[in-house]
């Protein structure tokens, strides 16, 4: 048994439920399923019982599920409906009451699959948030890699950079490298806006054709087995402006001094306050719009958050963006993220590329 599955069980049969229900209707809920189960298929039910593991899925995943998971199987095979199996095997198995992510499913659906089945729920949509939050060294070692696929990629789409080449140009040669090496995909579509539209916090590529000194921003990402990395650089093809090196000056600070005070215990409002109570006092306050940095892992945001409504304390082993930015209509933006392992007297930087402009 996964250390995964060991400690969500230990957590939510505390709750005097009869058994874990995790539905994952077509990709609803892959996540839950993988952390659970290592299956990554699309279209699946886990019941998790204190002495039994079970799957359930159709005859497109069969031979996939066999592979990848240790649970129990049941085949799902018509005319009965997905539900009414699942729920056939609940009623079989005489569970009264059932832990389910509430979060995960649709009202609708949640409604008609309770019609079928006689039990309460126990909705643990948090409870499972909070224990993916903390990462095993497993996992923070496969963050790594997928931090590393990233970087080489983006070293790469630098090296065709040139004035006048267009924004998807340069975004789809980046993913297209991602894919070249290990990585299972890219974390999320690229962000790559230069000039005025880096002002878009999340400017998608676009046809317009880079300009000699104006920065780019480029927040990309790739996902490893699982786990995605999460960056944000800045370049220019030739010398920016005094402008944008000022700018640049202050974003990299406020970044450094979040990145260097960060710990365990802190709590995501603290660290957030750092970075924005700089930029504050530099006169840019009302240009930095979104928080400082959110939780990384099996999901591009997840918990913890770095940000003014999060009071709780920041966990040994929790995995964060550290992002802050100045945007200005019109002109340019600038952001730098790096991706953080948060320890007890500080943390450990998972991304490695140099955070000064990059001038080609």
């Amino acid at each position: 048994m996964s250390r995964h599955l060991e400690e969500v069980k230990e957590r939510v049969f505390e709750k005097n439920v009869d058994a874990i229900l995790v539905l994952n209707l077509e990709g609803s809920n892959r996540i839950t399923t993988r952390y659970l189960s290592n299956f990554t298929g699309s279209f699946s039910a886990l019941l998790i019982t204190p002495k039994r593991h079970i799957i359930i899925t159709d005859s497109r995943y069969w031979v996939q599920v066999k592979e990848e998971s240790d649970f129990e199987l049941v085949k799902y095979v018509p005319p009965k409906t997905f539900f009414e199996v699942v729920a056939d095997l609940i009623n079989n198995l005489e569970l009264r009451k059932i832990a389910i992510e509430k979060d995960r499913i649709s009202a609708a659906n949640f409604d008609w699959f309770a019609s079928k089945v006689n039990c309460e729920f126990e909705d643990v949509s948090s409870l499972i948030v909070e224990v993916r939050a903390t990462k095993s060294e497993d996992e923070i070692e496969k963050m790594k890699v997928a931090a590393q696929i990233a970087e080489e990629a983006f070293k790469k789409m630098l090296e065709i950079a040139r004035p006048g080449i267009k924004e998807t140009e340069l975004a789809a040669y980046m993913e297209y490298q991602i894919k070249l090496m290990e990585a299972e995909d890219i974390a999320f579509e690229t962000i790559l806006a230069s000039g005025y539209r880096g002002a878009l916090p999340h400017g998608k590529a676009s046809e317009k054709a880079v300009q000699l000194g104006e920065p780019v921003v480029v927040d990309w990402g790739a996902r490893y087995k699982g786990y995605n990395s999460d960056i944000t650089r800045v370049f220019c093809i030739g010398e920016p402006n005094d402008e944008v090196k000022e700018i640049y000056d202050i974003v990299y600070t406020a970044q450094k001094m979040a990145r260097e005070t960060i710990k365990a215990g802190m709590t995501g409002k603290e660290v957030d306050a750092i970075a924005r109570d700089y930029i504050s006092q530099c006169g840019y306050g009302e240009y930095f719009g979104h928080s400082l940095g959110h939780g990384l892992g099996l999901e591009v945001h997840e918990n913890p958050s770095l940000s003014y409504r999060y009071e709780s304390p920041l966990e040994i082993g929790q995995v964060v963006t550290i992002e802050p930015g100045i945007y200005l209509e019109g002109k340019f933006g600038i952001r730098i993220e790096d991706d953080v392992v948060v320890r007890e007297n500080g943390c450990d930087v998972i991304t490695s590329l140099p955070r000064e402009i990059t001038v080609i």
